[in-house]
């Protein structure tokens, strides 16, 4: 008959072995890296849907790598900067015309 601490498994942290505990040491600064990254950039966007998606998910950090690098690239960055300046002002689109008159 098997003792009880055997049937009932690992019971605590302290339990793992010390390789265990640096597997999920890492695991859980990876996974604050990826995240606090993806929600710096999406809440300085402004995109509130893709904040709470990368809040509540737990992927260790492969969504919020999949935010960083495919769905906010810097190349919209910018151009959502400009669009932003250019409906701050009024001013029109110079249109490739770089002399100003």
């Amino acid at each position: 008959m098997a003792s009880k601490k055997q049937t009932q498994g690992l019971t605590s942290f302290r339990e793992l072995p010390p390789g265990g505990r640096a597997m999920i040491g890492a695991a859980v600064i990876w996974s604050l890296a990826w995240k606090g990254a993806s929600l710096w950039r999406a809440a300085c966007n402004g995109s509130k849907p893709w904040f709470v998606t990368l809040l509540l998910s737990n992927t260790l950090g492969a969504l919020d790598a999949i935010y960083l690098y495919a769905v906010d690239r810097p190349d919209r960055r910018e151009r959502r900067t400009e669009e932003a300046i250019l409906a701050a002002t009024g001013e029109p689109e110079q249109l490739a015309h770089s002399d100003e008159t």
